[in-house]
């Protein structure tokens, strides 16, 4: 079969062949793998975990217990976040900690501005999941739906 110069098939365009881009924003100390997140859901770590994908994302697919606050809301829902924090505290009062935040999103980069802004706002033991829903899907649960 001949190939076109400039495509890799005959169908498919050299220039919509691409990688998704992969922000790095964050210290390591303030993100955490998809894996060590399970790991601290099964161990019953009292925690709020924020995604950050616009609402009709969520809809489509979510991990269970995890609240919806869109990046483009984030600044009007810092009280939420608040609360959804001291809610978790006092429903694991016995645990005697403070409750994690843990924030997601498709693929990692959204989530990590999430994350940034929310230190700036005093938030500071937020910290982004790896890699985002993708990468729940490919370590975790392979049968999680992707899109």
């Amino acid at each position: 079969m001949c190939v076109p110069i400039g495509y890799m098939s005959a169908s498919t365009p050299i220039g919509l062949v691409h990688t998704p881009l992969k922000l790095n924003l964050l210290s390591k100390s303030d993100r955490i793998s998809s894996k060590d997140y399970k790991t601290r859901v099964t161990n019953g770590e009292p925690h709020v975990l924020v995604d950050v994908r616009p609402a009709h994302h969520f809809k489509i697919v979510s991990l269970p217990k995890s609240l919806n606050i869109p990046l483009s809301t984030l600044k009007d829902k810092l009280p939420a976040i608040s609360s959804a924090l001291k809610e978790e505290e006092v429903t694991d009062s016995h645990s005697g900690s403070n409750a994690s935040l843990y924030v997601i999103c498709r693929r990692g980069n959204d989530s990590q501005r999430a994350v940034h802004y929310l230190h700036q706002m005093g938030f500071t033991a937020a910290r982004d999941i790896v890699g985002g829903l993708e990468s729940w899907a490919s370590d975790i649960d392979p049968n999680f739906p992707t899109y």
